[in-house]
């Protein structure tokens, strides 16, 4: 019997952790809300009146964590892929190049996806209510004073740095707290949380544009620093710790006790390839929404940034179909998850691959949107197969690492495929991003052949990645075939 297994085949409240210690009996913050509403090993209350009102209470905590993860999902999505099109009207006032302004976004990206070690740090010693809210004034403060700053080193640190930190912190947050409120529901959860990020490409880009063409690139900047001030009441709707949890003696992970333990996670099988598929993956993941305004604006395609920022934003409606289908699909075959996260990692590198070939806007809007599909895909179902590979107990820990690798592909991308773009010309990136995407799909076929190795010789979970309380059956080992 595995441990932590009782009598009846299910998984008590012992937890063991990477670094191996008993915390029986203890909900540490870091395990918050896992058992909140889904474990079947929580006793009945003793009245029906007070079985009613805990069930409200968790469907409120459910909502609140799914609107503030779509808030902080769709500005991910929106803002990132938003500076590409404002290259374009920052280049004459500033009087710089696209090589210098494409820094700007490529600090803002990495930022976004890089932080994310630092947002599990602060939810698991500070929880998720003041992480979101950090993030919320940093963003806010980077938007509001770069949007006043005419040099370009300041703007890296304002419009890059500082708001690329904040919106980590927020999505960070989002993400784990989706996950750990949700079991049998995770699926549509994080496909319904998720989306916010195609509602972010769908409408930010074209909305950038119209309110720079009135305003110019400071009244952008400033208005999405309103925008991100909303971070603060999404802070309201992340559950909060009760007392139970703050007043127990557990365990409490130091930071630099928390910084091994991330990197520990590699210590799992597969845990290192997965990893490694990031960086390649953060690569090119911002060559659409960086290059394909400047692409299509020069000859032969002589388009306006207007017209631009439609193409760009016709990866949001594809992304928004990608989540919801893909997600669908998982619910409904919970052995389809691996394949369509390799599927999704194929296709948009064939969508990044083909844009060369586009000979108008019509077949430009084509493969925009199938880059969005195949991003929603991928997006829509990563953490879930994080949490089947992995287990939902090193969710923030994995999900944090595999964050930093993607910014630090994320940080390189945009500025290397520039300087190429330069020398070989401005279909280069496109090129360089479906490479990029076909080593990130090796390496997630290795991980998964790694893990399934595990699974066939053991015949259960390992010790680490056990999953308390989740009754999903696309999350049970025991589905898994050899």
């Amino acid at each position: 019997m595995p441990p932590g297994e009782d009598s009846n085949g299910s998984y008590g409240t012992k937890h063991v952790g990477l670094e191996g210690r008993d915390v029986s009996g203890c909900d540490n913050e870091n395990m918050n809300a896992i058992y909140h509403g889904n474990s079947t090993e929580e006793e009945p209350p003793n009245r029906s009146n007070e079985k009613s009102t805990a069930k409200q209470n968790t469907r409120y905590w459910q909502i609140g964590a799914v609107v503030s993860s779509v808030f902080a999902n769709m500005c991910f999505g929106g803002l990132s892929n938003s500076y590409g099109v404002m290259y374009t009207y920052m280049k004459e006032p500033l009087g710089t190049t696209e090589w210098d302004l494409s820094w700007i976004g490529s600090l803002n990206g990495g930022c976004i996806v890089f932080a994310c070690i630092f947002g599990t740090l602060l939810i698991e010693n500070l929880g998720g209510r003041l992480t979101t809210a950090t993030g919320g004034v940093l963003a806010v403060l980077g938007y509001t004073i770069g949007s006043q700053m005419n040099n370009i080193y300041l703007l890296y640190f304002t419009l890059g740095i500082l708001p690329g930190i904040g919106v980590s912190l927020a999505y960070a947050t989002g993400m784990v707290h989706v996950n750990r409120q949700f079991s049998k529901w995770r699926p549509v959860a994080v496909g319904i949380a998720v989306t916010g990020i195609a509602i972010g490409m769908l409408s930010w880009p074209p909305l950038s544009a119209a309110v720079a063409e009135n305003m110019g690139w400071r009244g952008t900047f400033l208005m999405n620093g309103a925008l991100t001030m909303h971070f603060l009441p999404c802070a309201l709707w992340i559950a909060p710790r009760n007392r139970k949890e703050t007043s127990c003696k557990c365990p409490r992970s130091s930071v630099r006790e928390t910084v091994i333990n991330c990197f520990k996670i590699h210590r799992l099988p597969g845990a290192l390839a997965f990893s490694i598929a990031q960086l390649p993956f953060g690569f090119g993941y911002f060559t659409f929404s960086t290059f394909l305004p400047d692409y299509v604006t020069a000859s032969p395609f002589s388009m306006t940034s207007s017209e631009a920022a439609l193409i760009v934003s016709s990866s949001g409606y594809g992304s928004m179909l990608g989540r919801v289908l893909f997600c669908g699909i998982a619910m409904v075959n919970t052995q389809s998850t691996k394949y369509i996260l390799v599927f999704s990692g194929c296709l948009v590198g064939i969508s990044n691959l083909i844009v060369p070939l586009c000979d108008g806007p019509v077949t430009l809007h084509i493969s925009s949107a199938v880059n969005g599909l195949a991003i929603g895909g991928w997006m829509g179902i990563i953490l879930l197969v994080t949490v089947e590979l992995f287990g939902l107990d090193n969710l923030p820990r994995v999900f944090g690492m595999n964050m930093m690798c993607e910014g630090l592909g994320s940080f390189l991308g945009p500025p290397v495929q520039s300087y190429l773009a330069t020398i070989f010309g401005k279909e280069n990136p496109f090129y360089t991003a479906g490479i990029a995407f076909a080593v990130t799909t090796v390496c997630i076929i290795l991980s998964i052949m790694q893990t399934r190795k595990t699974f066939c010789t053991s015949g259960r979970l390992p010790t680490k990645a056990v999953v308390p309380g989740v009754d999903n059956v696309a999350f049970s080992p025991d589905n898994t075939t050899c």
